[in-house]
Order: structure tokens, then sequence, then C-alpha cells
């Protein structure tokens, strides 16, 4: 049960970790479109000047994923739908395949480009559960969740310091504290963060590892003791993660997730294997690119 509950705060902590993977960008050939001198031009020739330039690339989007038992059958397939730009995700809609009706439909409003509710749907249409999201100089301070009825369930709170999240407290119905969680940085690392129940008693921690570039290598989940209740290894290839690994208490491996990818960073397959390799679930993405713009600046 300890174990359960560690591994759901990690999941809340990655914030739609899925999704995020299969929205990894894998930027192509950037494109010039703009380039500007800073105005200042008394640098003498010997100066180096400060420019910038504005590059292209392409960002993957998914719009289709087909979810297959070890056996081949499909078990659903989820279809996403965005705004004409392809930057707001406006709707989800999950069906079996003995079934065009859908089971599941997920409906998202924004409000100046910012998610603000999420409405979810049952099989009979009927609105099941609502989340609210508020925030303070773009940054997520608080969601709320309510059901089919409008009644709340449960809220999260998170509290930021210069634009990095600092907490993170999730409260009943009523308002009672129920959990928090501290977050600390290594300069702008992520490097651990401490779980505490509603008292404010240490029940766990989580360490992040990072690697070469700071890309992050494995995280671990220890108990309040300090004792290890599991951990995950991630394999990093060009960027991209290319399999991740769960690993129990004492060792032994859990489960393992590998991702493959096409020609432009876009997750095209994931794989759920069980600690003997044997794959449970596959689920293969079908994806669109929109494109994106940054500004590089550079001194010559």
């Amino acid at each position: 049960m300890k174990q359960t509950r560690i591994y759901v705060a990690f999941a809340s902590l990655a914030v739609t970790a899925a999704f995020a993977i299969s929205c990894v960008s894998q930027p192509a050939a950037p494109v010039t479109v703009e380039e500007s001198v800073d105005a200042d031009s008394s640098a003498t020739t010997d100066e180096k000047v400060r420019k910038e330039r504005v590059e292209e690339y392409r960002t993957p989007v998914v719009l289709k994923e087909t979810v297959r038992f070890a056996d081949g059958l499909v078990d659903r397939v989820v279809t996403y739908t965005y705004d004409d730009g392809y930057r707001h995700l406006l709707s989800t809609v999950a069906r079996k395949p003995s079934s065009v009706e859908p089971f599941e439909r997920v409906a998202y409003d924004y409000r100046d480009g910012m998610l603000v509710e999420k409405s979810v749907f049952g099989p009979d249409g009927a609105l099941s559960s609502k989340s609210n999201y508020s925030y303070l100089e773009g940054d997520l301070t608080r969601e709320t969740i309510l059901d089919g009825k409008g009644v709340i369930q449960s809220s999260s709170e998170w509290a930021w310091d210069g634009g990095r999240k600092s907490s993170w407290r999730v409260l009943s119905a009523s308002g009672l504290v129920l959990a928090r969680t501290d977050y600390f940085f290594e300069g702008d690392l992520l490097a651990s963060a401490k779980l505490l129940d509603g008292a404010g008693n240490p029940k766990g921690t989580i360490e992040y590892v990072h690697g070469e570039g700071d890309i992050l290598m494995a995280v671990k989940y220890l108990d309040a003791a300090g004792a290890i209740e599991g951990r995950i290894d991630y394999s990093i290839k060009g960027g991209l993660v290319t399999q991740e690994s769960v690993y129990r208490a004492d060792g032994h491996l859990e489960r393992r997730l590998s991702y493959e990818y096409g020609p432009g960073g876009e997750l095209v397959k994931k794989t759920l294997a069980d600690s003997s390799g044997q794959a449970r679930e596959t689920v293969v993405y079908e994806s669109t690119y929109r494109t994106d713009t940054r500004t590089i600046v550079y001194y010559e």
C-alpha cells in the first residue's frame, strides 16, 4: 500500500507524464526566419555585438493511440482533437472496438491560453467529474475536483518560489490537509521531494538522479526511515527516453516500458513488459506536427 502511494505521488508530480512523453519534441533542422541586431551600435569593431535569430522547428502532436493486449487484440482507441494550431488539446474520446459510442470523453477549456477546466463524461454521456484550475502569474496554484453533481471531492494547492514549484498540498472536500510534498532543488534541477502526511509527519522521500547534460536518469523512492522502497531507471538515446525500468524494494525488476520513436522525434510505440520480459500491453501512436519558434541569442 505504501509503495503504491509513493508511485501515485510521483505520477502526480510528473503531471501527465504519459502525455508529455507522447508529445516529446525532437526539433527538426531549424530554419532561421528572422534576424535582428542589438540597437546599441556604440560597440567598437573589437567588441562582439548581441544578435538574435528566430528559428522554426516542428513538434510532434499525438492524434490517435491504439491500445492492444499482449495477444494483439485491441483494448481501446483514443483520439485527440486540438485547436487549429495544434497548441491546445480540446478533447479526447476513448472507444472500445465493440462499440461505436465512447466509454469516456474528456473536454478541455482554456482562458488566455491556460487550461481552466477539464470535464469527464461517462459512457451515458453524463458528466462524471470536473476539474477546475487556478493560476497566479502563469503558475498553477490550485486544482479543484468535483463530481458530476458539482460537489467538491478534493483539491490540490501548489506554492511557487522564483518560478519553481516549492510545495504541493492535497486537501479533502472539507479543506483538511491530507498530504504535503515539499520540493528541493540543486541549482535549477529538482533534487528531491519530501512526502508528509496531513499532520506534517514524514512519510517518505523521492530522490531525482541526473546525469550528463542534466538529464534525469533515475528516481529513487525511500520510506520515512530512509530505506529504499523502489526506483525507476531511465535509458536515454538522442535526448529521448527509450526505456523505463521499475524496480521493487528488493532490487528485482517489476516492469519495463520501452519507447520507440519516428524520424521526427514522434513517439510511435510504447510497450509494457513484465519482469520476465513478456509484453503485456502495447500502445501505437499516430501523430502530426505543429510549427513552433524559439529565439536564439548569440554574439559576433
